[in-house]
């Protein structure tokens, strides 16, 4: 039985969603159908790569992930001379399984050690771009699942967009990162992984600097502190929390003036 898993922004209001679940029971002989998120806000490739990221291990050989999220028409990116085009549409196989997306980034924000073969797909219709999912990578999965091979459903491609996160580096002092995505309860999760923490931090003390709050342990669970005060924690996926116990960090910590938008910087200072 095929898996096929969804990463869009398409929300569930619309039908949208729907319609690419109806086609793929459609195209798809027996495929079980995952949401992974639908409800990508702000066209947040580095949300959607996070999603698929901390994902793709939970799930079997040969799962296919379709990543349904764009960048902002007209916004312009360059990376060895190939800007981000919105009309064309990759695959790969990554990790024993498949991933298609726009030539967003996408794939190189999964894995910056990313070497992976890349097709470009092929597609006859440009109507086919006005909703690529359904018109575009339901056809690809189709094809995936009845065993054909990738050369040809695409053409090998290395002349794509190429995105890196910013990663989290340390001196003497101190450790610096920054928020790499916000959970819907509101905690920010950085780029400062636990290995590097406590390689970096040895036997010394911490202290995490907040606006009104300074953190100086690891907790284990969210009820270590008192309901409304903050705290610091390894999540399931190995990277540095801050959270508010039965509270919102992001609405705590962020400006409401400039939000989401606001990279959210995190310093952890460190005393001998």
């Amino acid at each position: 039985m095929p898996i096929v898993t969804l990463t869009t922004d398409l929300g569930y209001r619309d039908p949208y969603l729907a319609i690419v679940k109806a086609c793929l029971l459609q195209k798809v002989s027996n495929v079980q159908i995952i949401d992974l998120s639908c409800d990508i806000k702000d066209n947040n490739i580095s949300d959607a790569a996070f999603i698929l990221r901390n994902s793709i291990s939970f799930f079997p050989e040969n799962s296919i992930h379709l990543v349904g999220v764009k960048f902002i028409l007209g916004f312009k990116a360059m990376n060895n001379n190939h800007s981000v085009d919105n009309s064309r549409y990759l695959l790969t196989r990554y990790k024993d399984q498949y991933v298609i997306c726009p030539d967003n980034g996408l794939i190189t924000l999964l894995d910056q050690e990313f070497n992976e073969t890349v097709y470009q797909l092929y597609y006859n219709n440009p109507a086919q771009h006005n909703f690529f999912i359904k018109d575009v990578f339901v056809d690809a999965a189709a094809q995936i699942s009845e065993g054909k091979a990738l050369k040809d459903i695409g053409m090998e491609t290395e002349d794509y967009y190429k995105a890196y996160q910013f990663s989290s580096f340390s001196t003497p002092e101190n450790l610096k990162g920054k928020s790499i995505y916000i959970d819907d309860f509101g905690n920010i999760i950085t780029n400062i992984t636990k290995d590097v923490f406590y390689k970096t931090l040895g036997d010394r003390k911490f202290s995490i600097v907040l606006p009104g709050a300074r953190i100086n342990k690891i907790s284990e669970t969210y009820d270590d502190v008192k309901v409304g005060d903050a705290l610091a924690m390894f999540n399931g996926f190995g990277y540095l929390e801050i959270a508010l116990n039965g509270k919102s960090a992001y609405k705590m910590l962020y400006p409401r003036d400039v939000g989401r938008s606001f990279d959210f910087n995190l310093i952890v200072e460190f005393n001998d």
